[in-house]
């Protein structure tokens, strides 16, 4: 079986064809010892924007998830890609054109390219294994019973 991270939400609005919803803090993140650095903990509620089936209503209850080895891909792609891509443009910029200035700017341009990359990378294999479920928890969409 393959580990899931889910995130649990209500339904609070919609903008056009995309819901509006409300996450919910996890019910570990009150004991958690990083919860004052953790960006899950935040104080404010976390609202999202994401296409729901046309049946979804106002007050649904909603579980996001996604497996738990794509967040590893997010990170890898977003702490390593960009700065790799840095380091191999100043090399490759610096050896064939010689001179500080062009070290620079290749870091530059290597930077830009290695955003591009894991912007592509990430839209392309991250959006398929994520899904949201809506969850008709009763019959009254999200009112307490």
């Amino acid at each position: 079986m393959i580990d899931t991270i889910e995130r649990a939400g209500q339904v609070v609005g919609f903008d056009g064809d995309e819901a509006v919803v409300r996450l919910e803090n996890a019910s570990s993140c009150g004991t958690c010892g990083s919860r004052g650095s953790c960006g899950s903990a935040q104080k404010a509620a976390q609202v999202i924007r994401l296409h729901l089936p046309a049946q979804t209503r106002l007050g649904d209850r909603v579980t996001l998830s996604m497996p738990s080895s794509s967040l590893a891909l997010a990170a890898l792609l977003g702490y390593l890609l960009p700065p790799a891509s840095l380091l191999l443009g100043a090399v490759i910029a610096a050896s064939r054109y010689g001179g500080d200035a062009a070290a620079v700017l290749g870091a530059g341009v290597g930077f830009a390219v290695g955003l591009l990359l894991a912007r592509l990378i990430s839209r392309f294999t991250l959006g398929r294994g994520a899904h949201s479920a809506a969850c008709d928890l009763d019959s009254n969409h999200g009112e307490p019973k």
